[in-house]
């Protein structure tokens, strides 16, 4: 359980550093912003705010925080209405990465996205996004 634990929370971790790489003007996986742009979000041709990235990013943070609130609740001393907070909070955050993970694979959605985002975002995205979920569901059964 510790290895499943530390894994979503370092998922979380890491994808929250990227947004902050973003923030501050990086453009990695692309070498362009437009390159970023199509590789990242699949259409249009403005990248989001600074602002918005470090919004993003600090949620993603919190977010890596619960799988280990969770392992450690006994230690916490949390009472059974915080644990059942938390469960259902895990719970929302992993619905929504499932929806994410899974909803992007139907073409009635990818239809108006550019093929490259299309073709990362079923190989990598939506795996990732599937995995983080199954870890955070699995974590709370």
């Amino acid at each position: 359980m510790i290895f499943i634990t530390f894994t979503s929370a370092l998922l979380l971790l890491s994808i929250s550093a990227i947004h902050i790489y973003w923030a501050i003007g990086g453009l990695w996986p692309g070498k362009t912003k437009q390159e970023l742009i199509d590789l990242v979000f699949g259409k249009g041709n403005q990248f989001p705010s600074p602002l918005t990235c470090l919004f993003v990013a600090i949620f993603l943070f919190l977010f890596s925080i619960l799988p280990i609130a969770w392992i450690l609740k006994n230690n916490l001393a949390l009472d059974s209405k915080m644990i059942f907070g938390l469960r259902i909070l895990i719970t929302m955050i992993s619905v929504i990465f499932f929806l994410r993970g899974v909803l992007a694979y139907f073409p009635i959605i990818t239809k108006q996205w550019k093929p490259i985002f299309v073709y990362y975002t079923k190989r990598i995205y939506n795996p990732l996004c599937i995995t983080i979920s199954f870890l955070l569901q699995i974590q709370i059964l």
